[in-house]
């Protein structure tokens, strides 16, 4: 991999150079904005915005790095916390709750069932 990069590095530049060369008493005017630049080399004009380039890109791309550490780190926060959630679930005893509660409310009704033929009988 380093060789593939050392190689297309080696090509850019050498296109650099003979672009550069050709180049060289080319003198053009350059406006920006409010600005006006006359007679500067189109050469210098091409390396100063290939400059300007990586240095744009390098300020966005270090912003989008540092935004993506702060999700990275509220995630891994939140990972945390789920981590204890579930540890603590895992760790609660079992207990069948809903089923107790329908043993209870069977024996409730067995209960007034009984109350109730009890009271037929001593009404009879």
């Amino acid at each position: 991999m380093t060789l593939i990069i050392s190689l297309i590095s080696g090509i850019f530049l050498i296109l650099g150079i003979i672009v550069g060369t050709q180049n060289g008493n080319t003198m053009v005017n350059f406006y920006l904005l409010v600005w006006e630049f006359e007679n500067i080399s189109l050469t210098l004009l091409v390396i100063e915005s290939i400059i300007v380039g990586i240095v744009l890109t390098i300020i966005l791309s270090g912003v989008n790095t540092i935004k993506m550490k702060f999700q990275m780190r509220d995630i891994l926060k939140d990972n945390r916390n789920l981590q204890k959630e579930v540890k603590a679930l895992k760790n609660l005893p079992f207990e069948e709750e809903e089923g107790e509660e329908i043993e209870e409310l069977i024996e409730e009704e067995e209960e007034v069932a009984e109350a109730e033929e009890k009271e037929e009988e001593t009404t009879e």
